[in-house]
């Protein structure tokens, strides 16, 4: 089975699963990525890919439609995969009348709003969409946003990202059991508006008024909300963190804190269950539909809200002693979507759509 990813962007952990989905007999996988040239992450995409079929282009850079085609053209594909409708060379594969007899499969991440450009999506993108077979989405939420834009249930799949879960839970068996569970809140994502790192800032401090022996706060990423880190007390900004070293970053936490107002699957989340780290999100988060149960291993919070937040922070911090036994719980939540079950699936899904 040959099959093409049109994609934008690089995550380590679509990557992870690439690379599971490849390693299947049989299979033979070839990944045509577009890049921003600047970008809110401090990592090498071509280190990330390195050992993958791939083929790296930068959003500024003329689109070399009949280039494009030759090279898919040469891998003959059984089944092509696309993300979304905003990309050119997204949208310049699945236009092509070259490949019209190929399945595809629609991929995004996106979830519905009451806004007009979502209200007219299905009647914009009617042409545009009746080109795929299938649409592979993030989770529920996604999932109703597909069939809103006339993809029959039937033909939705969920499960559109999964990751490498062992290695999370390598790096948690790997720190001391004493260390495993430590007093200290983590962060992790870009500092950007949507994140909502003006609310978790005045949430930590008003949770930090409150107790005793308040527990620190970690952040890592990096992005225009930067600022707002500084001179806080408690907390510790990391700046940008290399995917390898995520994991041990994970292990090192007792839970992990999340304030956006606009999140459609944030990975992070499962993430941190994949570390035994209990969550304490909010509502906006798409992920914690799947994930999240609240008071079994996480907390999930008013959209916008720091007295919310901070109360939720307050739950963890007076059941410290309670997080080793939540660790099975955050761990048997997130089993489903390691790398390898994720090839599973997707093995599933091109076998249908081929036939």
């Amino acid at each position: 089975m040959n099959v093409v990813f049109c994609w934008t962007g690089v995550t380590p952990a679509m990557v992870a699963c690439w690379r599971a989905f490849a390693a299947r007999p049989g299979v033979r996988l070839k990944l045509l990525i577009e890049l921003p040239r600047r970008s809110d992450t401090a990592f090498d995409a071509q280190k990330v890919l390195a050992g993958v079929d791939s083929t790296l282009r930068y959003s500024d850079e003329p689109l070399d439609r009949q280039g494009i085609e030759r090279e898919i053209a040469a891998f003959a594909p059984d089944v092509i995969v696309v993300l979304g409708w905003r990309c050119p060379m997204c949208r310049a594969v699945a236009e092509s009348r070259a490949f019209h007899d190929v399945p595809k499969i629609f991929a995004f991440d996106m979830t519905f709003a009451w806004t007009l450009r979502k209200l007219l999506a299905p009647l914009v993108l009617q042409r545009y969409l009746r080109r795929f077979a299938a649409a592979l989405v993030t989770g529920a939420r996604s999932a109703a946003y597909a069939r809103f834009l006339g993809f029959p249930a039937a033909v939705v799949e969920t499960g559109l990202i999964g990751l490498d879960t062992a290695a999370y839970e390598a790096a948690r068996l790997a720190m001391p059991e004493a260390k495993r569970y430590s007093r200290q809140f983590l962060s992790v994502g870009r500092y950007a508006p949507e994140k909502r790192i003006d609310l978790l800032m005045a949430a930590y401090a008003k949770y930090r008024s409150r107790v005793a022996d308040p527990w620190g706060l970690t952040c890592a990423g990096m992005g225009p909300e930067k600022s707002r880190l500084v001179g806080r007390p408690g907390v510790t900004d990391m700046g940008f963190v290399q995917p390898a070293e995520l994991p041990g970053l994970f292990a090192r936490h007792g839970c992990f804190v999340i304030a956006s107002d606009y999140d459609p699957w944030p990975l992070v989340i499962v993430e941190s269950l994949a570390s035994g780290m209990p969550v304490v999100c909010t509502h906006a988060c798409g992920s914690h539909v799947e994930f999240v149960r609240p008071q079994v291993n996480g907390i999930v919070c008013r959209t916008g809200s720091v007295e919310s937040l901070a109360e939720a922070l307050e739950w963890i911090h007076a059941r410290a002693a309670d997080l080793p036994a939540m660790a099975p719980r955050c761990i048997a939540a997130v089993a489903a979507y390691s790398a390898e079950a994720w090839a599973t699936r997707f093995t599933s899904l091109c076998e249908r759509v081929s036939r």
